[in-house]
């Protein structure tokens, strides 16, 4: 349990990191920023996760194959969703009238961004962290039930395989 939950959660922090920073550049911006940072999300989007997490436990050398890159690899391609919702939010929070003061104060960007409009902008990315967690358990589970997760360690995956194949 320990192990599959630290992989939801350590992927989900980085996910988190890099959606709510894309999403709110691109929703405080907007303009050509939101065009061309919306367009790596969508390519980011466009990738199938369990499908670069089996390549890449393929390709990778045996002593790359573990834990931490199997977290890197989930936190750096589920981020997107988060990113939406920050965006969505930062559109919604940057006419309003304690962000013109910020700005008329003269406080730096990054004040602005996370000290004043994420507080404001956060309930639906706690919502869809929650939802990503559970989803970084699941295909790390996938993973190892199919034998390809790290072989160091137990985890749901492996347990419920070697069940099954015990079983009958």
């Amino acid at each position: 349990c320990r192990l599959s939950i630290s992989i939801g959660l350590v992927s989900t922090g980085v996910a988190l990191m890099i959606g709510v920073t894309f999403g709110a550049l691109m929703g405080y911006f907007g303009g050509w920023i939101d065009l061309g940072l919306y367009r790596i999300v969508e390519i980011f989007m466009a990738v199938p996760v369990l499908f670069l997490l089996i390549v890449a436990v393929a390709v990778l050398p045996e002593d790359l194959k573990t834990t931490y890159v199997i977290m890197a690899i989930i936190g750096c391609f589920t981020w997107t969703g988060m990113a939406r919702y920050t965006r969505a939010e930062f559109l919604k929070l940057r006419n309003q009238d304690f962000v013109q003061a910020a700005k008329a104060v003269g406080l730096p960007l990054r004040s602005i961004l996370f000290k004043h409009m994420l507080p404001n902008g956060v309930a639906p990315v706690l919502v869809d962290t929650s939802f990503a967690i559970a989803s970084a358990i699941s295909l790390e589970a996938i993973l190892s039930y199919l034998g390809l997760g790290p072989a160091d360690s137990a985890s749901w995956g492996k347990l419920l395989s070697s069940a099954i194949s015990s079983d009958g």
